[in-house]
């Protein structure tokens, strides 16, 4: 059975919302942020590279989520937010790793800031649903 198809019908069955998605993509990117700078810290440059990577294909899926048309100054600067932190991570630095980390750790706790109020724009359907949303793909 498809792993994605399977997660869908528990997506839906648990009621997942768009902002708990894109909490999860940053916490997922935090936690990645972590296992490199561990990785680095024992002098393990691989295994922090392949943390790093699966960083900013993190970062893409949220850059593909901005919306310019609906707001194009705030989206214009999340996306510079969001390059910023993959030019951090083009290289394994620890200081890279923890310019990322204050930028992402903001960024989450603004959205954490919205949560509620985005969770009732979707059940009022003011906002489409997760149904169909790939940008779950990029937490696995």
């Amino acid at each position: 059975m498809n792993p994605y198809a399977t997660y869908r019908r528990q997506e839906q069955a648990a009621g997942i919302t768009r902002i708990d998605l894109v909490l999860a993509l940053y916490d997922k990117a935090l936690e990645r942020l972590t296992r490199a700078e561990k990785s680095l810290a024992v002098g393990d440059a691989p295994a922090a590279v392949g943390q790093l990577a699966k960083v900013q294909l993190t970062i893409g899926e949220l850059a593909s989520g901005v919306r310019l048309e609906a707001n194009e100054e705030m989206g214009t600067n999340l996306l510079r937010l969001y390059e910023f932190v993959a030019n951090e991570l083009r290289t394994p630095r620890a200081e890279g790793i923890r310019n990322a980390r204050k930028v992402l750790t903001t960024l989450r706790e603004g959205f954490e800031g919205v949560r509620e109020a985005a969770n009732a724009f979707e059940r009022s359907g003011q906002v489409r649903t997760t149904a169909g949303s790939q940008m779950v793909l990029a937490t696995a």
